[in-house]
């Protein structure tokens, strides 16, 4: 086996360990509300896996996860409660031999209204369609565009202040992968065999501009509308996108 076979083996076996992490932890906060018990949890499945959890490694942020409530979108420490009915995105992610991964999910306590059903529906169906779009001869173009034309004709907005990623050895490596489309050039970055991406739906029921809490991490957004991210690891490959996160 080729060393750079090998490092995506390596990629494949951090994806295939962080999802299930993943929805270990889904699962527990139906019935753990604390989130220091969650946030404990996920140390103990990730030191488990035989990795390090990747969110430390961010200067400045001392968790392992990121558990966002209702209108807050992104990075929020894990600290407070849950209570039945909050729209929760948790978000975490594993370094694991050279390897980085990254993924989100967004879900209801208890029984969702049909409003959260039908808003975490889109963004779950526009994932699935952006990754299908992640194929060789490609652009970072087509996922942004296939992001942003999907949530908007559900009547939703796309965040404008932040972006999917590449993955490597570190959490957030080129190229950047917005919801939106402009003229920025990166938008022409090609998508190529072997390259390794977090691509990210973020988007919020309401407008969508954000802002920070006092704990300079939190964002939410301005109207205080509903907020969802869903976010999965993929490995492009010349026979279209692979998940790694699954």
């Amino acid at each position: 086996m080729s060393t750079a076979s090998a490092y995506l083996d390596t990629f494949r076996q951090n994806g295939h360990r962080i999802a299930t992490i993943r929805r270990t932890l889904v699962n527990y906060t139906q019935t753990q509300k604390q989130l220091a018990a969650i946030e404990a949890l996920a140390n103990r499945l990730i030191q488990k896996a035989g990795g390090e959890p990747a969110f430390k490694k961010v200067p400045g942020y001392r968790y392992a996860t990121c558990i966002s409530i209702n209108d807050a979108i992104v990075h929020s420490p894990p600290l407070g409660q849950l209570h039945s009915g909050d729209l929760v995105t948790l978000d975490t992610g594993m370094s694991y031999h050279g390897t980085t991964s990254d993924t989100a999910v967004s879900f209801v306590i208890g029984p969702p209204t049909p409003f959260q059903s039908h808003f975490l529906n889109v963004g779950r169906r526009t994932l699935k369609k952006a990754i299908a779009a992640a194929t060789v001869g490609h652009k970072v173009y087509h996922l942004a565009k296939t992001i942003q034309t999907h949530i908007e004709a559900a009547g939703f907005n796309v965040t404008r202040n932040l972006t999917g990623h590449g993955l490597g050895q570190t959490m957030h490596e080129p190229p950047p992968i917005p919801c939106f489309i402009s003229k920025d050039p990166q938008l022409n970055q090609p998508l190529t065999a072997g390259m390794v991406l977090a691509i990210e739906v973020m988007y919020m029921a309401g407008n969508w501009p954000l802002k920070t809490d006092p704990d300079g991490w939190t964002m939410r957004t301005v109207d205080g509308s509903l907020s969802a991210v869903f976010e999965e690891d993929i490995l492009i490959t010349p026979r279209g996108p692979e998940v790694l996160t699954n």
